[in-house]
């Protein structure tokens, strides 16, 4: 008898215990498949937009090669507008200022890739992406402002740093001084940028014999550096 009405106390407790909790339970497991279905659901959306954007930008390719302009700017703005979270989004918005510029819009293309350099999660298609606006900005004579915002990456302002590609930058940077007409500090940037391993040596040797001599002060600057360049 005792063991029975243990048992029956036993069943009353769980009762009562189940009473008390089940609302809060049932709420935790149902959180819980809320969580998952929703996690496995954007999972499976986030699959999806890739896809339809690595289709897109297929298209915005071959569009490309075809020299169908219109139709590049339009597919690129889709998958600018639909797909911004995907990888894909700079690298339409690289055609897309291709596109521009051939079409005679520098200005916008400008834009386009300067946009892209902000907001790429690449760091690499950031970099190409701010070289090509400026080489757009040096071909549109703006060349203080290109070597101002050469200057400020090469200093690392505002988190910016020009890694593999502060070379390019120092091309960019000595084209820009030699159109003003300053060739000793063109001859600087150039030296500066043949020192890399990364960029056309060859090149900038041309670019760097098409200034001439070097004064006598530069040319003694340059024999004093133990990283001189071997010709």
């Amino acid at each position: 008898m005792d063991a029975y009405q243990t048992e029956e106390e036993q069943v009353e407790s769980i009762k009562k215990w189940w009473s008390d909790n089940s609302r809060s339970i049932i709420f935790g497991v149902g959180l819980g498949l809320v969580a998952i279905f929703s996690w496995q659901s954007w999972k499976d959306w986030t699959h999806q937009q890739t896809v339809e954007a690595s289709d897109i930008y297929q298209q915005i390719t071959q569009a490309s090669k075809d020299q169908k302009i219109d139709t590049v700017l339009v597919l690129a703005t889709e998958l600018e507008t639909s797909y911004s979270g995907t990888p894909y989004a700079a690298l339409a918005g690289l055609q897309k200022a291709k596109a521009q510029n051939e079409q005679g819009d520098r200005d916008g293309a400008i834009v386009t890739l300067e946009k892209v350099a902000a907001e790429a999660a690449n760091n690499s298609i950031q970099h190409i992406a701010r070289t090509r606006a400026l080489r757009l900005r040096l071909a549109a004579q703006q060349l203080q402002a290109v070597i101002d915002s050469i200057d400020s990456i090469i200093n690392e302002q505002g988190g910016l740093n020009p890694g593999e590609f502060i070379g390019q930058y120092e091309v960019l940077r000595g084209d820009a001084y030699r159109l003003l007409g300053d060739s000793e500090k063109a001859r600087q940037s150039y030296t500066v940028a043949l020192r890399t391993a990364t960029l056309d040596s060859r090149l900038l040797q041309l670019k760097l014999d098409d200034l001439g001599p070097p004064v006598a002060s530069f040319a003694s600057d340059t024999m004093s550096q133990p990283s001189e360049v071997k010709k």
